[in-house]
């Protein structure tokens, strides 16, 4: 009778294992649609070119006004902005995200900046909270109370380029 009450035991141990192991090894690629992702893929080539376009147009720009300090000063223009595959992740898991837009700003600094909200399928942009945050248990208090008040969000505060730059990039070099 032990024997027999002994498999099931050991069947249970291995699947959980085996999801233990699953959960932990699993692999680091996002899923996603590849179709519509390819609507907005280009060759890196044409990056290149997009890239290079921006920089000497920034310039001429920048020969054209009388005061050749001005862009610097009051329209601070990036290179790029560079920020972690989080923010991403937080934006589209904001519920019924269905996108991401990024907005031109800019900020207290005068550096165009680019600000992010998820949209809906219907490209609304959503507003609330894009990061949970955690709310700590305190005897007697309910949790609801123990937050601040929640605040619409949007993403920004990439890291910018030029300051933080890319090394040995086509796109910068």
């Amino acid at each position: 009778m032990k024997r027999t009450s002994f498999v099931p035991w050991f069947l249970v141990l291995i699947l959980l294992i085996a999801l233990i192991y699953a959960w932990f090894f699993r692999g680091r690629e996002i899923p996603y649609d590849r179709a519509a992702a390819k609507e907005h893929v280009i060759s890196f080539n044409t990056a290149i070119d997009f890239t290079k376009s921006y920089r000497e147009a920034k310039a001429a720009l920048q020969r054209q006004l009388q005061d050749s300090s001005y862009l610097d000063r009051n329209f601070n223009l990036p290179a790029a902005e560079m920020f972690n595959r989080d923010i991403f992740a937080a934006l589209l898991n904001r519920d019924s995200a269905a996108g991401i837009r990024i907005y031109l700003g800019l900020n207290e600094k005068n550096e165009v900046c680019f600000v992010m909200v998820p949209v809906d399928g219907k490209g609304n942009d959503l507003q609330g909270r894009i990061v949970n945050q955690q709310t700590a248990w305190i005897p007697g208090v309910s949790s609801a109370y123990a937050l601040p008040p929640v605040d619409d969000e949007a993403a920004e505060k990439g890291h910018r380029c030029p300051t933080i730059c890319p090394t040995g990039s086509d796109l910068y070099p």
